[in-house]
């Protein structure tokens, strides 16, 4: 289902294109120009399938813990390589070129849903989808169709958005699959705990995107405890195993020296992030959808929705802003290892209507890391760093005050010298 930010009467009178809900383009035309080609393209399929998978695979969560399983294949073969790996996309691709990607990709699955403890001794299906996974490189598929394609593009605010679904009869793997040394290795290493493996695959600079895809597969960890793990839930499980390695990583490297605040905006959301000089990790991160935004679509008041940690990391979910905290989390500490310093950081992300269709959490990290590799601006006290972002955040900092330990646990020298937006 697309999110619109426009009432049904003003989608009719509209047709796509007065844009009388604001927009400068119509979630429902992109929709159904992404679907376009794929609706052509299926028909002339005749019931099967040859081509190349990124490689990537596609869990399911409904049901859990028995779950459909299988892999996703790309119609356009052209862009292969990052079709489906949000590490590679550029934050300068349009809404349009995201929902394109994605509608050309398919997701096969099983007729039968599989338990997620199936992967200790895997059915056949099963078994090619894991080995195919491994890849660094695309891999040939021939597939049998069981039923015919159900065309569709679907929208979650977590997930990127996904194609049409395919049940399959029969696959085959028409080409043999190119595993890295590294990959073979940790995933061959049944002994090596899940925590360990998925570190020692970022170590050995494999993708976040591609390591994700392993660890859905059941194909990580001590080898009693191999689970399928939801796509959804793989993607956030990742972000956290790594940030909580990351965050151990810069427990002894010294403060940054001044107050550090990077910003980007992507696809109308807007980041801000500002490190401050503490002998401590900590991280505030704020979300507030804005009046008609995908969230948002009454118009009610913008809400800010705040997770938190403290020097010891999170212990609990961070149920406010779910997936796109660790994302968040994530790209701030590989900034920080980067710079061989620690910090106390706050993030500020305000999404504007302009993000009508959610596209999932990779656009939180990559909108991030994008913030990160700019040129920061730097200043001496809190004062003046919270002076000059409020000027350029809709909600006024008061609120944010009210909602962040980091900007409530102030200096006793700070108490001296009263902030005043």
């Amino acid at each position: 289902m697309v999110a619109v930010p426009a009432s049904e009467d003003e989608c009719l009178r509209c047709k796509g294109g007065k844009y009388l809900c604001g927009l400068t383009y119509c979630p429902l035309v992109l929709k159904s120009q992404a679907l376009s080609p794929v609706i052509k393209i299926l028909p002339e399929m005749k019931n099967e399938y040859f081509g190349p998978s990124p490689p990537s695979l596609f869990v399911g969560r409904f049901g859990y813990p028995k779950v459909y399983v299988g892999p996703m294949a790309a119609l356009d073969h052209e862009q292969i390589q990052i079709i489906d790996d949000p590490d590679q996309w550029r934050t300068d691709m349009t809404m349009a070129d995201v929902i394109n990607f994605r509608a050309k990709l398919l997701r096969f699955m099983g007729t039968e849903p599989y338990k997620v403890t199936d992967v200790t001794s895997p059915p056949k299906l099963l078994e090619l989808t894991q080995e195919q996974v491994q890849a660094s490189s695309p891999v040939d598929l021939e597939i049998k169709f069981a039923k015919k394609p159900k065309i569709d593009l679907t929208f979650n605010r977590n997930a990127q958005p996904m194609g049409a679904r395919v049940q399959i009869k029969t696959l085959q793997l028409a080409s043999t699959p190119k595993i890295e040394p590294k990959v073979d290795r940790v995933v061959g290493d049944t002994e090596l705990i899940a925590f360990s493996a998925v570190n020692e695959l970022y170590k050995a600079q494999t993708t976040v995107t591609q390591i994700t895809r392993i660890f859905s597969a059941g194909l990580l960890g001590l080898n009693k405890h191999r689970r399928l793990v939801p796509t959804r839930w793989s993607i956030t499980a990742v972000d956290s195993v790594i940030s909580d390695y990351l965050r151990r990583q810069i427990a002894d490297f010294s403060p940054v020296q001044d107050y550090l605040l990077f910003q980007n905006e992507y696809l109308d959301n807007n980041f801000w992030v500002l490190f401050l000089p503490r002998d401590f990790w900590s991280f505030d991160y704020h979300e507030t959808w804005k009046q008609k935004s995908a969230w948002n679509l009454v118009g009610a008041p913008p809400r800010i929705l705040t997770d938190t940690e403290g020097p010891a990391g999170r212990s609990t979910y961070a149920s406010n802003t779910v997936g796109g905290y660790y994302a968040a989390r994530l790209a701030v500490l590989e900034k920080l290892v980067k710079m061989r310093r620690k910090a106390a950081v706050i993030g500020f992300r305000e999404v504007g209507k302009g993000y009508a269709i959610p596209l999932g959490v990779w656009q939180v990290r990559e909108n991030m890391r994008a913030a990160l590799r700019q040129q920061p601006r730097r200043f001496s006290d809190l004062k003046m760093a919270l002076r000059f972002v409020s000027r350029r955040l809709t909600i006024p900092m008061q609120h944010y005050f009210r909602q962040s330990p980091l900007l409530y646990q102030r200096r006793l020298s700070e108490f001296f010298s009263p902030l005043s937006f």
